[in-house]
């Protein structure tokens, strides 16, 4: 199952190179890294009354507001590309 999320991933990230100016925020990334590195566990990133495991918890989806928000202010501070 990991592969397909991977291949997805792949996908996602060569349509957006493929077709600038898109932003990508890696949520996949993101996610892989408070499990792998922080070591949080799933329990805690899926919503517990989710029976079939695919909605994120409210701590989850904080996390993510949070990223989102710190790469919107990141790209907003950028000094913009110029066009020649």
């Amino acid at each position: 199952m990991i592969s397909a999320a991977e291949r997805m991933v792949a996908l996602i990230s060569e349509a957006a190179a493929a077709n600038p100016p898109v932003n990508l925020f890696r949520r996949f990334d993101l996610m892989r890294r408070w499990h792998e590195i922080e070591k949080n566990s799933f329990d805690r990133m899926i919503d517990p009354s989710d029976a079939d495991r695919l909605h994120q918890s409210d701590w989850s989806a904080q996390r993510i507001g949070q990223a989102l928000c710190e790469a919107i202010v990141n790209a907003a501070t950028r000094p913009s590309a110029t066009v020649s």
